[in-house]
Parts: C-alpha cells; structure tokens; sequence
C-alpha cells in the first residue's frame, strides 16, 4: 500500500498538535487509516524545509494500532544537507507519534496488521523566500 502525503499551508493548522486523534471513531478502512495519517502530519517550518523534499517510509501496524517496529527510511531526496533530513526525519517520526496507536476497528485490525504500509511524505509548499534567497546567491 502507498500514500503520498503533501504538504501545504493548511497542513497541521485544524487541530491542535496535542489533539490529532479522536479516540472515540475507530480506523475501519484504508482510506480512514491515511487519512489519519494526513492529519497527524505537520511539515517542517519553511525557513527549515526544501520545496520538492520527498521522504518515504516503510512501516506496519500490529493490531492494536502500535507500529510493529521502527519505521525504515526507503527514500529521501538526493543531494540534501543532513540538517534539512534530519529535519523532515523528525517530522515524520513526530507524525508517526501523534497517529499511534491508531484506533483500529476488529475488521481492520486484522486486516492490516502485518502489512508493509508506504507512505510518500512530499513537500510541495511554494517557499518565496527561498526562491527570493536562491536569486540573491546567484547575483
């Protein structure tokens, strides 16, 4: 299973970091579980962050909404200072936190336990000022 994440303007800004799970509405489908996923990802700051960064991450539940073992790192973009990875690497791990455990329905719990999950975290915020530092570097 894959899912690409973005990252936007609005991304993180509908609930408080603190309150990303509703623990009263079970997980039942795929399609709950990334959307879960989607709102406990909060993308790194800008003066932080690269436009175009991806990162992607392989991971699987147990059944009871833990992860089964520590997310594996498949892809992150070539050519990035270690700073801005480990940036995006905290990011991810911090979103990982907020979503787990996952509040998973009987169903889906067996359904998905065990099972690699891939998730594409992107960054495809437009950063002015980066671009705006960018031209002044090359003048």
């Amino acid at each position: 299973m894959r899912v690409r994440i973005a990252a936007s303007e609005e991304t993180g800004k509908d609930k408080p970091v603190n309150d990303r799970r509703d623990e009263g509405q079970l997980v039942n489908t795929l399609h709950d579980m990334f959307a879960a996923l989607r709102v406990c990802w909060v993308p790194p700051p800008p003066d932080k962050s690269r436009p175009g960064m991806e990162y992607t991450i392989v991971f699987a539940f147990k059944r009871n909404g833990e992860l089964l073992a520590p997310a594996r790192v498949t892809y992150a973009t070539h050519g990035v200072p270690d700073e801005v990875r480990n940036v995006y690497h905290e990011a991810v791990e911090a979103a990982l936190r907020r979503c787990t455990p996952m509040h998973f329905s009987t169903g889906m719990a067996g359904a998905i336990a065990g099972h690699p999950i891939a998730l594409r975290f992107f960054d495809d915020r437009i950063m002015i000022e980066h671009f705006k530092n960018s031209d002044d570097a090359n003048k």
